[in-house]
């Protein structure tokens, strides 16, 4: 986003779920990067790891659950549970 831009976050709650939005005003991302933003390694920049929204994906998915994004403006939605069920614990003995 170039300088002067605008980021609006939103929070909302729909049954069981935490809803955040991210909206900004930069202008967009190019739609045919628009579905490989969260792969590893996938960049359009010069500096950087590359990792950080495939970072973002795997925590968001670890407390079950998802993230996405869209353009017009560009909006990141992160969807969490408010409580996460444990399907197995292990047991130290």
């Amino acid at each position: 986003m170039h300088e002067g831009g605008k980021i609006e976050i939103k929070i909302d709650e729909k049954n069981d779920m935490i809803i955040l939005q991210f909206v900004d005003s930069g202008e967009g991302i190019p739609d045919d990067n628009l579905d490989k933003v969260f792969e590893p390694l996938f960049t359009t920049k010069q500096r950087g790891t590359s990792l950080g929204l495939a970072s973002c994906k795997n925590i968001i998915e670890q407390h079950q659950g998802e993230i996405s994004v869209k353009n017009n403006p560009t909006t990141f939605t992160i969807k969490l549970p408010k409580s996460i069920s444990i399907l197995s614990v292990p047991t130290q003995k």
